[in-house]
């Protein structure tokens, strides 16, 4: 079966693996390298139009979904919600994860990030210093080991921003 993906909809997890978010089918894909498929994970109803997916150091997946308010959801192998965000996003698209499981999460409509904790209990918008603002934020990438977070705008002159970060 071949899977419809854009460069928002896949992560890598720790085994190297693809992990693929599959909004029209509901559900998450594991591949390895080689394309094998290694697990797929039917989603429940209420974790609709899934967009971005992480595997978590718990095993759990973290899941953005492209919905105005937007939410981010944990659910488990099984395709469960564990805990959800529900707070004031439009549109998250694009995830990172921190080494405490923390989320930072592109608030593409809101032209900003979120910092999400680990329970999902609450989040802050990130402090960034940009001249002007982030403009449409969908592309994250952090490196925490050089405290770096760069994030790509789709604007109609598509950017990298660099930010140094401590989180």
């Amino acid at each position: 079966m071949r899977t419809n993906i854009t460069e928002d909809t896949f992560s890598v997890n720790k085994e190297r693996n693809l992990v693929v978010a599959c909004d029209g089918a509901n559900k998450i894909e594991e591949y390895t390298t080689n394309g094998v498929l290694v697990r797929e994970i039917c989603l429940k109803a209420d974790v609709s139009s899934p967009w971005h997916a992480l595997q978590l150091s718990s095993g759990h997946y973290v899941v953005s979904r492209d919905t105005s308010p937007g939410v981010v959801s944990v659910v488990g192998v099984d395709g469960q919600v564990v805990r959800s965000y529900k707070g004031r996003m439009n549109h998250p698209r694009r995830l990172v994860v921190t080494r405490k499981d923390d989320i930072l999460a592109a608030d593409a409509s809101n032209n900003r990030i979120l910092s999400i904790n680990s329970s999902l209990s609450s989040a802050q918008e990130l402090t960034l210093s940009a001249d002007g603002r982030i403009h449409r934020p969908r592309g994250l990438y952090l490196d925490e080991s050089r405290g770096r977070l760069y994030v790509g705008e789709h604007s109609s002159v598509p950017s990298l921003l660099v930010f140094d970060v401590t989180l």
